[in-house]
């Protein structure tokens, strides 16, 4: 596989609290990388780091072989590096169809048909009689599904998703998975920070565990599934065996 993000000791600081530990990390074309780990074990300081929304107190994040280290994210994106936020990505205020427009425009292309519109829509799985409706009048999963299609207009090559099935129904995140299965067969890759172990170890081909800011585990689902460090982060040492 070809690889796309690395890091290599990356750390973060804040004041005297040390968020990222000596990070060395890896994602390829086309690989759906999970990220685990316990609250505050640095897994969205890491997301922050490597997609310019935070500068790193140490090390180096690369983007196909070139230090981009301290990039701005603009500048990320533009080199084909995207994330999603936990939080709502849209403007409430507008329509389905104008928020695509949007990203579209933002992204620099003229394409603005309704035959692209509507094809950033399908491919997320969302129905196009809802172009017309405001954003912010959409169920929870379809406007976490909408900000992943508007996500996705920017082309990214690697696409970061926060918690892509948080609050969803299961409807919303049978095709969130669906989404990850296409953007696989795509050749895009992904790294998923997800809570629901059940919806996120499916869909990984590789799945990387944090805690206290340092990589403890990394392997196939099964494998991290079975790792006595990954379980005693997450259930205490009685469970780590």
């Amino acid at each position: 596989m070809t690889q796309l993000l690395s890091t290599s000791k990356l750390g973060k600081n804040f004041g005297g609290n040390r968020a990222l530990n000596g990070v060395d990390f890896r994602a390829d074309a086309g690989e759906i990388v999970g990220l685990i780990g316990p609250n505050g074990s640095g897994k969205t300081t890491f997301f922050n780091c490597v997609t310019g929304f935070l500068t790193p107190s140490a090390g180096r994040v690369s983007w196909r072989g070139a230090d981009v280290t301290g990039s701005t994210p603009g500048k990320l994106a533009k080199l084909g590096l995207v994330r999603t936020f936990q939080e709502k990505m849209v403007f409430p205020g507008l329509s389905v169809r104008e928020n695509v427009r949007f990203a579209i425009i933002q992204h620099g292309e003229r394409d603005l048909s309704e035959e692209r519109i509507r094809g950033a829509l399908t491919y997320v799985g969302l129905t196009t009689d809802i172009m017309d409706h405001k954003a912010g009048d959409l169920p929870w999963g379809q406007c976490r599904l909408l900000g992943i299609a508007l996500a996705l207009v920017l082309k990214p090559a690697l696409i970061l998703l926060d918690e892509p099935f948080a609050g969803t129904n299961r409807l919303a995140a049978h095709q969130v998975t669906q989404v990850l299965f296409k953007l696989k067969a795509d050749g895009i890759g992904a790294i998923i920070v997800e809570h629901e172990m059940s919806l996120l170890l499916p869909a990984c081909d590789r799945v990387v565990a944090f805690a206290s800011g340092q990589v403890i585990g990394e392997g196939t689902p099964a494998e991290i599934i079975h790792n006595p460090a990954v379980r005693e982060a997450y259930f205490g040492a009685d469970h780590a065996a």
